[in-house]
């Protein structure tokens, strides 16, 4: 149970390549390895279908397809329901926030955040989701 696979597949979600290459820095610096990315909501569902995803890292504020809207579609396929899904955003409107949690995002995160906060938070609800898979075995 306390074992982490570092090698599941994390999808890195947000239309700043800037923002993605720092995502990526922390995860290869905490020995995850298996990293996908995608610019928009759109991109990521291409990468979802094509790839096996383990876990999705999303911005909130994206063109073609944003953060709630991918939440949604990856929700609501039974296929890809139990991704744990982690919301990165800029934005912390409260309204915001609950429409998200209320979606069953995993974990809400504003920026700026640190590489300590964001990796202890994405094992947090990594951890979460295998405990959820123990109890249904």
């Amino acid at each position: 149970m306390d074992k982490i696979n570092y090698e599941m597949g994390i999808l890195i979600v947000d239309d700043s390549a800037s923002m993605r290459r720092v995502i990526k820095k922390f995860l290869l610096n905490n020995k995850f390895s298996r990293l996908f990315e995608a610019g928009n909501g759109k991109d990521a569902l291409d990468i979802i279908q094509a790839q096996s995803i383990d876990l999705i890292i999303s911005d909130l504020n994206m063109p073609v397809m944003d953060g709630l809207a991918l939440l949604e579609q990856v929700k609501k396929n039974p296929d890809t329901a139990d991704i744990p899904f982690i919301m990165l955003t800029v934005e912390a409107i409260q309204k915001t926030m609950n429409t998200a949690i209320s979606m069953n995002v995993d974990s809400y995160i504003v920026k700026p955040v640190e590489e300590n906060v964001f990796i202890d938070e994405l094992i947090r609800v990594i951890r979460s989701k295998d405990q959820d898979t123990e109890y249904l075995l």
